[in-house]
């Protein structure tokens, strides 16, 4: 009986995925919008620098909306798993990844993903939708900290998220190509912006 249930089971198609190949696609993604914007992103750009067959690549997305919206989905996904039980812990936490994605391919994705989702409606109907859940974990990240009795009633947490972003991302902006930030000092200027915010709607 077993063994007949066995056979009965229908056997997946074609190799299994590999995430290493994934996660290099991905990575390549990151590098080729970063340096060229939309304007100089495609399908086949990416399979170069990623240094794999073009059905490799298709055979996992057929556009590059859908890749560059993948790309920016693997970027961001860490944000929903901060909680560290306090606010400072989770704002700190919070700013240092999104210090560390602003900085990745010398702040080329951001810098390019401004103009283009204002320049092309169509990629920022698919696009901002997961830029719009950054926002919305920062503000789930405050709201906590309001249960827990660490945030003042009556603070916007809509503008408090603003300021945290804005703070990542205009320090991002003065950090010169091809300069970096130790993960140290990524994680102690945001420690600064979360102990600086909190001295503002903390209780």
């Amino acid at each position: 009986m077993q063994r007949a249930s066995a056979e009965a089971e229908p056997r997946p198609r074609g190799r299994p995925r590999n995430p290493d190949v994934e996660a290099r696609i991905l990575a390549a993604a990151a590098q080729v919008y970063g340096a060229g914007g939309w304007a100089g992103f495609s399908l086949d750009a990416v399979a170069r620098a990623a240094g794999i067959g073009k059905s490799t690549l298709y055979a996992r997305w057929t556009s590059g909306e859908d890749l560059l919206c993948a790309m920016v989905e693997e970027r961001w996904q860490g944000v929903a798993k901060i909680d560290t039980g306090s606010l400072r812990g989770d704002l700190t936490a919070f700013g240092a990844l999104v210090l560390t994605r602003y900085l990745e391919t010398g702040g080329g994705v951001a810098r390019h993903m401004r103009r283009d989702l204002a320049g092309h409606p169509e990629l920022a109907a698919r696009i901002g939708p997961v830029l719009g859940a950054l926002t919305e974990q920062a503000i789930a990240i405050l709201r906590r900290g309001r249960t827990r009795g660490e945030l003042r009633e009556g603070v916007s947490t809509a503008l408090a998220s603003d300021m945290l972003l804005s703070a990542m991302e205009t320090h991002a902006g003065r950090i010169g190509p091809g300069e970096t930030m130790s993960e140290e000092a990524i994680a102690a200027y945001a420690a600064r912006v979360a102990d600086l915010l909190i001295g503002g709607i903390g209780t």
